[in-house]
């Protein structure tokens, strides 16, 4: 999902990186050297391309749900952070309810699985039908997948009707994260577990660089990636479940490549009682 705002606020960062592109190339004619001229084009074109796909991006809505499938699919291939997304996900059992599988990234921690009695998942991007399925045929996995194509915000799963609920890198793009965790907490049973990995805000008294490349990168990624921003996760979760929850928190940098996506928290957060 895409929040709202992406729209307005986009067009003024692709403009921002044509006037860098325009003042850069100006920097580079003035000089009386050839070679830092030609340099110049590269940064210029670059920045240039980058504008322009941004500014498409933020004007299609089908085209941002597009390019985020693709985007989406490469970033979930198999890598270093399974090490940590597979020791909590294939903690799953009972009925299991994803919140936001993307391309199935959380798929191949759960081959081995025999716990699982069935598997639904919500994703609000219908592009990603084809990539998920077959995501799920290529595990071979031991239960069946039916997937719903809504926001997290207007799932309706059954009331207590669920044992586990898995949600990775889904908080920082939807729209409402209070509303989703209202509904989470509804679907879950009491002794169901909610399990949940963030990449989340980097405190900006701790650590004020990778705060700030943070809230310079936000703008970018909340178009090229889903509406994904930099948010509180454990705060939120805490805030919502509150004390009728067991909750386990274990914050980390994680594997990622750029280092603004580092921080990272995984939560295990057990249902004690119902509202």
């Amino acid at each position: 999902m895409v929040c709202s705002c992406c729209a307005n606020i986009m067009p003024h960062a692709a403009v921002s990186l044509f006037v860098t592109a325009a003042l850069t190339h100006f920097a580079a004619s003035s000089t009386n050297s050839k070679t830092l001229r030609y340099i110049s084009y590269i940064p210029t074109t670059l920045l240039s391309l980058l504008a322009s796909l941004l500014s498409a991006l933020s004007y299609s809505p089908s085209l941002r749900a597009k390019f985020f499938v693709s985007l989406c699919a490469v970033l979930s291939k198999p890598g270093p952070i399974d090490d940590i997304r597979c020791p909590l996900v294939n903690g799953a059992s009972g009925n299991v309810l994803e919140v936001g599988p993307g391309a199935g990234a959380n798929f191949r921690c759960l081959v081995n699985a025999t716990d699982i009695l069935s598997y639904t998942t919500v994703e609000p991007n219908a592009d990603f039908t084809n990539v998920l399925l077959s995501e799920a045929r290529d595990q071979n996995l031991n239960f069946e997948i039916t997937p719903t194509w809504l926001k997290g915000e207007e799932m309706d799963i059954a009331e207590a009707s669920i044992d586990t609920v898995v949600g990775t890198h889904v908080l920082c793009s939807v729209d409402n994260p209070q509303q989703v965790l209202a509904n989470i907490d509804k679907a879950l049973k009491v002794g169901g577990t909610y399990l949940s990995m963030e990449h989340v805000s980097a405190s900006s008294s701790d650590r004020p660089l990778l705060s700030l490349s943070q809230n310079l990168l936000s703008p970018f990624f909340q178009i090229i990636a889903n509406g994904c921003t930099f948010r509180d996760a454990e705060a939120e979760i805490s805030a919502a479940l509150g004390d009728r929850y067991e909750i386990v928190v274990d914050r980390y940098d994680a594997p990622m490549p750029l280092a603004a996506f580092k921080p990272h928290v995984s939560i295990k957060a057990k249902k004690l009682k119902a509202a």
